[in-house]
């Protein structure tokens, strides 16, 4: 691809960076256009070498109009995915990028990030899970806000799973149990509420679980 080959070329590189800038632009004020397909997957390479650049017409983007927002969460973001690893691109900005312009947007870009930051780490090699690191400072700094704990519950919902969805509500266990003596008194009581909502949820899971079986085996 030529124009991967471009950007390859780095932020030192005159023409890398104009490709960088025109491509951030187009996708950020057409997230659903003819495009799109094309230009995901430069993301990674384009928000990792060219942040500066590619990432202020999404900020700006989703500051300005909800309904685009939301449009470009989805070319950000990878909830649906069913890979047990996520990779959004927002991972990709640089976290100090992307938490100066939530202290500069106070109002929306925290609940944005709420929304298209991957929830959990992987747990690979036999390890639990936990929440992200982007996530854990998230929280850190803006869980106080109902926006963002509201967003983030959203996110949690917002998922490609197979199999028993009793298995994937549990996975939630243990990083709410982390936060239950968070210092941000709004977040334990909302870990300590989202976790009991969480296990009845697995209750009902498995009693689907049960039926569905029992129908099976009729």
């Amino acid at each position: 691809n030529i124009v991967s080959w471009l950007l390859k070329r780095g932020r030192d590189d005159a023409d890398a960076r104009s490709a960088a800038a025109t491509l951030a632009s187009y996708l950020a004020a057409n997230p659903d256009g003819d495009a799109r397909d094309l230009i995901k997957p430069l993301l990674p390479i384009m928000l990792t070498n060219f942040a500066s650049i590619a990432w202020p017409p999404f900020g700006n983007a989703i500051i300005r109009n909800k309904a685009t927002a939301w449009r470009i969460e989805h070319a950000l973001g990878d909830s649906f995915s069913f890979s047990n690893k996520k990779n959004a691109a927002i991972l990709h900005v640089p976290e100090d990028i992307l938490f100066a312009w939530a202290y500069a947007n106070p109002e929306s870009a925290p609940a944005f990030l709420a929304r298209v930051l991957p929830v959990l780490t992987a747990g690979e090699k036999g390890e639990a899970r936990a929440f992200h690191p982007a996530m854990v400072r998230l929280l850190n700094e803006f869980g106080d806000r109902d926006d963002v704990r509201r967003c983030l519950g959203q996110n949690m919902h917002t998922f490609g799973w197979s199999g028993s969805l009793t298995t994937y509500f549990a996975l939630y266990e243990e990083p709410l149990r982390s936060l239950f003596e968070h210092p941000t008194g709004s977040l334990r009581r909302w870990a300590r509420e989202t976790h009991g909502q969480m296990r009845k949820q697995v209750e009902t899971a498995r009693r689907d679980d049960d039926e569905r079986d029992a129908q099976w085996n009729a």
